[in-house]
């Protein structure tokens, strides 16, 4: 897809193109995929509507793969929402499947977005149906054009609201969907600056790209998108990895646990200059990332034919959201193992045990102590990290909500 201007007879400019595409991926029952159609229609029709200034597209591509399970990975479906997008150029990608989603925070979950890659996945098992005799199914279509509709205000960042017929209210029932119906003027306005840059033309489609060697294009696109990309990594939420991530967890707080009661750590630790900590924990946190990083395989891969923009928003997003992650895990092992050293550790104790270190032990050597130990933590913590399932750590590096 080429997003460019396109004249009119009369010398007017024509709408700029956004493609949001749908991939069905399982066989449907006949009225369940005409409940689909007509929610995307609705959809379709209300943004030819309510933003007439860009062109609207919405393509459908269907694949006969039946449900693996009962329950379907949420990153498996983003995998294949990914793919389609790069490969047809599209701006944003819905995936649609008749499982239901697997969810880890919630009880179910009816859909899941990710704004780092700009694919959201949607389920269909837990819908309406009025009846199998009816036809137009309207029920099902309104709860899909909604759900359709709060997916692509959380892929352009918009904020949830308390209103319950807006589209950005967070449905805490499945009935909730029959009264969401629009966008307030607020958001409309909001999501008009937002398509302006979606529709842009995008880095790799100027006609100096592929010229453009990959470090330089990096730098080109972190310049034009780093708005994209810091709202996509406030979307993952890295600060919530300790929480999220369990065996990584365990295995930094059992790494601090055993080193803080060993005297020889103590010794070892507080002998250390402090810029020679500091640079081991900056290893440390960057070594962690980068193993986590292709361990779990969470960046995408460069395409045959060029990189592009999308990709290089996606790459540097999520590795600033694991790098934020391993910090925020970092800083944690450092504050309780700060605060472990200096409430049940007295200065007499230690000087017992820090045989090295002459005169009095200052706040100096607790703070070389409590990073010595947090570097190591977070060592063994990225091993824990490489055994969490890839699926379950994709979910947590790319979805940003679970409706």
């Amino acid at each position: 897809m080429t997003h460019d201007f396109q004249h009119s007879a009369d010398g007017e400019h024509k709408a700029h193109l956004i493609e949001l595409g749908w991939l069905i991926i399982n066989p449907l029952e006949p009225v369940e995929e005409d409940s689909i159609s007509q929610g995307r229609t609705r959809m379709l029709q209300y943004l030819q509507y309510q933003f007439p200034q860009f062109e609207w597209r919405m393509p459908v591509i269907k694949r006969a793969e039946p449900p693996q399970d009962t329950l379907e990975a949420p990153a498996d479906l983003l995998q294949k929402g990914i793919h389609e997008r790069e490969i047809r150029h599209w701006d944003y990608a819905f995936v649609v499947t008749r499982a239901d989603l697997k969810s880890y925070y919630k009880p179910y979950a009816l859909a899941i977005s990710s704004r780092a890659v700009s694919v959201a996945v949607l389920s269909t098992a837990r819908l309406s149906f009025q009846s199998t005799a009816d036809k137009d199914n309207a029920l099902m279509a309104q709860q899909i054009f909604a759900l359709g509709m709060h997916l692509l205000g959380d892929l352009n960042d918009l904020p949830h609201e308390n209103d319950p017929q807006g589209f950005m209210y967070p449905p805490q029932a499945i009935d909730d969907l029959d009264q969401m119906n629009s966008y307030s003027q607020k958001e409309q306005d909001q999501l008009a600056e937002a398509f302006s840059e979606v529709a842009d033309i995008r880095l790799e489609e100027q006609s100096q790209a592929s010229k453009t060697r990959p470090s330089l294009f990096y730098l080109k696109v972190l310049w034009n998108s780093s708005g994209d990309i810091a709202n996509a990594v406030i979307q993952a939420k890295p600060w919530e990895f300790p929480f999220r991530l369990s065996r990584l967890t365990a295995a930094a707080l059992s790494t601090l646990l055993i080193l803080i009661i060993t005297a020889e750590v103590w010794e070892l630790g507080m002998s250390q200059p402090p810029p020679l900590v500091a640079g081991l924990s900056f290893v440390a946190l960057i070594g962690t990332s980068l193993f986590i990083l292709k361990r779990q395989r969470l960046l995408l891969r460069r395409s045959k034919r060029r990189l592009t923009e999308q990709a290089v928003i996606t790459n540097v997003a999520i590795t600033i959201v694991v790098v934020l992650g391993m910090m925020t895990t970092y800083l944690m092992l450092f504050s309780l193992a700060l605060f472990l050293g200096m409430v049940f550790y007295n200065p007499t104790l230690l000087q017992g045990w820090v045989a090295s270190l002459e005169g009095h032990i200052y706040l100096q050597h607790y703070l070389v102590l409590a990073g010595f130990i947090a570097s190591l933590g977070i060592l063994m913590g990225s091993l824990g990290a490489s055994f969490e399932g890839q699926r379950y750590f994709r979910h947590v590096t790319y979805v940003d909500e679970e409706i």
